[in-house]
């Protein structure tokens, strides 16, 4: 009886196997060169085929009978041995429990021993980050002196954690995530292999779901075909949390509106369907990660299946993604599953309520002292001496004023607040209030009529006289009365990227 899991029984054994095209084609030149490498590094995300990769270099350096494109033959002694994983010179080592300095000295003394078969010695490391640093000094000597008969393999999932005196010892080749179309390649092989009958449009559901990882696709479509030769898409659709009824989407709704009993009766629906909340849950992320993507204008392969609820804003988005993703973890260590996802639901919906009421306290606390400000202006307007003093200060008068200019545009609009935070008042002449802007795209936006318009409405209630607005561009060199902050630049360029700035 064949009791290999998919992802074993095909795993790549030769170069030309390999599913990642540049990894292909990088390995391909290398192995054609006579100049190869004591030490490769081979890093990336988990299930990108990294140890398959190692394991076909080994077989290529050692086959008696290799091709001139650098292939091994697969049917030699030798490289039968490296498939089954029994030759005595190909030595793989999970670092993440042989990750001390005496295991790494032990490596080393037994790396002087000839081999047995082979004409080399191959050291399949996985995992090397999980060495300690005295592992890593150890293996640095190693690295740097290697016996002729001895080769190194380095596999990593985090590169980023190794001492750069490591790296520089190495060929690094980098791994990445497959595309859909790569995943798609791979199942297929292991569909014909297996002569499954699939209905149309399964591979393209499954794809998506393994998060660029070779071996997990191959985990799916191995428990999908593991009680018939032929697999439905509405049993692919189920498995994988896809079907109408587990989609994420109402649960989304009813977040995006606050309704907690909405979306606690979801939950529960969800609950009795049997559905693995695993899955669900990995689906509303990911279902959250779209609509974030889509607000700041990037559009992804599933952007089409999702819509961007109307009541969310990024701020939203980026609470709820924090919040759920950290009930995706509690989730694996609770006695009631559904538990961490009730609580998240109801932590969220209590929140926006308070901060909702908050909001609107704040908001009119701010707008009546703005109408005080302005009520105190006209007053100006309707005393003749008062307004004449006003028109003595000139310049003067408008700088004093600048941070009511600010605080009454605030809540009409807070971006054109920000391009005001970074312009310069230069004068007040016959009506015309002159800014200086110091970038040509800040000018360009303040001109529009639409921002315009809010500068001169509340200039003019403020001085108590119509104000016309003029901009000019001035030296980057100089510096505005007061700097813009960095969210204030964050948030015009998030409006203006959003469509909610007006060109």
């Amino acid at each position: 009886m064949e009791l290999k899991t998919y992802y074993l029984k095909y795993r790549p054994q030769k170069v030309s196997e390999l599913d990642l095209d540049d990894v292909r084609e990088s390995l391909q030149k290398i192995l054609k060169s006579k100049k190869i490498p004591h030490a490769f590094l081979f890093s990336g995300p988990k299930g990108t085929g990294k140890t398959s990769a190692a394991r076909i270099v080994a077989k290529t350096l050692n086959c008696p009978h290799k091709k001139d494109s650098g292939e091994p033959c697969n049917r030699c002694e030798i490289c039968q041995e490296i498939t089954t994983g029994s030759s005595l010179d190909l030595i793989e080592i999970d670092a993440a429990s042989n990750r001390g300095i005496d295991d790494i000295r032990n490596l080393r003394e037994k790396i002087k021993l000839s081999p047995a078969k082979c004409p080399y010695k191959v050291y399949i490391i996985d995992e090397v980050h999980m060495l300690t640093t005295e592992a890593f000094n150890a293996l640095l000597k190693t690295l740097e002196e290697p016996p002729a008969h001895a080769f190194f393999i380095l596999c990593t999932t985090e590169p980023q954690k190794l001492p750069k005196t490591i790296i520089s010892r190495c060929l690094q080749i980098k791994f990445r995530r497959s595309t859909q179309a790569e995943l798609i390649h791979s199942l297929t092989r292991v569909v014909k292999g297996e002569k499954l009958s699939l209905e149309k449009g399964v591979l393209e559901a499954i794809a998506p779901q393994a998060d660029g990882s070779f071996r997990d696709a191959q985990k799916i479509l191995d428990q999908l075909s593991s009680g018939s030769q032929k697999i439905a898409l509405k049993e692919t659709q189920k498995l994988l949390g896809q079907i109408e009824e587990l989609k994420p989407e109402k649960l989304l709704a009813a977040l995006s509106e606050r309704e907690v009993k909405k979306a606690l009766l979801e939950v529960d629906r969800i609950v009795n369907l049997g559905a693995d909340l695993d899955v669900y849950l990995q689906n509303f992320l990911e279902s959250l990660r779209v609509v974030l993507l889509k607000m700041v204008g990037l559009e992804t392969e599933n952007s089409e299946l999702v819509s961007i609820p109307p009541s969310l804003t990024q701020t939203d988005v980026r609470k709820l993604l924090a919040l759920f993703s950290q009930a995706a973890l509690e989730m694996k260590n609770t006695s009631i599953p559904q538990l961490p996802l009730e609580l998240a639901i109801i932590e969220w919906c209590s929140s926006k309520e308070s901060q909702s009421e908050e909001s609107v306290d704040a908001e009119q606390a701010h707008q009546d002292q703005v109408r005080a400000k302005i009520a105190s202006k006209d007053s100006v307007k309707q005393n003749p001496d008062k307004e004449s003093s006003v028109k003595g200060k000139g310049l003067q008068m408008i700088v004093d004023h600048w941070s009511d200019l600010l605080q009454g545009v605030r809540p009409l609009n807070h971006s054109v607040e920000a391009l005001l935070r970074a312009s310069r008042p230069l004068k007040l002449d016959n009506g015309f209030l002159i800014l200086e802007v110091f970038y040509r795209f800040h000018k360009e936006r303040l001109d529009t009529e639409k921002c315009r318009l809010i500068v001169e409405e509340v200039a003019s209630q403020i001085l108590g006289k119509p104000i016309k607005l003029k901009c000019v561009l001035g030296e980057k060199e100089k510096q505005p009365v007061k700097e813009v902050e960095d969210h204030d630049i964050i948030e015009v360029a998030s409006e203006i990227f959003n469509g909610k700035l007006v060109d």
